[in-house]
């Protein structure tokens, strides 16, 4: 399921100030880590919440999600670009390419 800890090195962590971390394996099977949970309870919790939610996800959107996951924005630019109808203006579908071959891919990857 995952599992909770503190990252403080105190004598006392379950008594100590500091904020629990929990870390799980998401959808796609990577590890992830989520902070700032301030009792036990509350890390329990969104484990138990994480946990259900994989569970009751169906395996098709399973699929499509660590699909989706896996690619690379030029990939998913490709095929979002021909699904926009209201753009067919020459212009306007211009200035979208535009921004997302200069400004988005360079950034984001």
């Amino acid at each position: 399921m995952g599992s909770f800890f503190k990252e403080c090195g105190c004598s006392r962590p379950t008594r100590c100030p500091h904020p629990y971390t929990i870390r799980f394996r998401d959808a796609l099977g990577k590890q992830r880590e989520e902070a700032g949970y301030d009792t036990q309870d509350d890390a329990i919790e969104r484990l138990t919440q994480i946990y259900a939610e994989k569970k009751t996800t169906a395996p098709s959107v399973a699929e499509v999600r660590r699909e989706l996951g896996q690619q690379t924005i030029v990939e998913y630019a490709k095929q979002w670009r021909p699904r926009q109808r209201k753009m067919t203006e020459y212009s306007t579908g211009w200035h979208v390419d535009s921004s997302i071959n200069v400004h988005i891919i360079p950034r984001l990857g």
